[in-house]
C-alpha cells in the first residue's frame, strides 16, 4: 500500500484548488529542522518538484503545512510554489501545540509569521477538517 502524506490526502479529500503563489508572498511561522530540510532538498533534486502543495492561510499567506518544502523550493530558486489556500480562522482548521511549554493560538501564529519571530521546529500541528471552498472562487 502506498503511503500518502496528510497534506496529499487533504487535497484529494476536499478537492482543493492548487494555486501557484510567489515565493516572496509566503511567510513561515516555524523554523525548520536542518536534517529534515536536507532530506527534502535531496528528494527534490533526485525526483523534481514534489506533488504535495503547501497549505497556507488565504488572507496572510502564512504557511500552515509545508515549511520544509517551502524552504527547499526557495533555496533551489523556485519563484512560484504550489499552494492550497484555506480560511485559517474557519472552524474547519484546528491548531494544537506539540510542546507543553509553548502555548499557541491562530492569532499568534499569524502575528509571529508576520513579525518573523518563528516558533521552534514542530511546535504547531494543524488539522484540516472537511474544508468548504473559499468564497469568490479563491480556493
Amino acid at each position: 500500500m502506498e503511503k500518502v502524506s496528510k497534506a496529499t490526502r487533504f487535497v484529494q479529500e476536499v478537492h482543493a484548488t492548487v494555486r501557484e503563489i510567489s515565493v516572496e508572498q509566503l511567510r513561515g511561522h516555524e523554523e525548520t529542522d536542518p536534517h529534515r530540510y536536507e532530506e527534502v532538498i535531496k528528494i527534490i533534486q533526485d525526483y523534481g518538484k514534489l506533488d504535495v502543495p503547501i497549505i497556507v492561510d488565504s488572507r496572510s499567506y502564512v504557511i500552515l503545512d509545508g515549511h520544509h518544502r517551502f524552504k527547499a523550493y526557495k533555496e533551489l530558486g523556485l519563484k512560484l510554489i504550489p499552494c492550497v489556500l484555506v480560511d485559517y480562522f474557519s472552524e474547519h482548521v484546528q491548531l494544537f501545540s506539540r510542546r507543553s511549554d509553548i502555548p499557541v493560538s491562530k492569532e499568534e501564529v499569524i502575528n509571529r509569521a508576520l513579525r518573523g519571530d518563528l516558533y521552534p521546529p514542530k511546535t504547531t500541528r494543524h488539522v484540516f477538517l472537511d474544508l468548504p471552498p473559499l468564497p469568490n472562487g479563491s480556493g
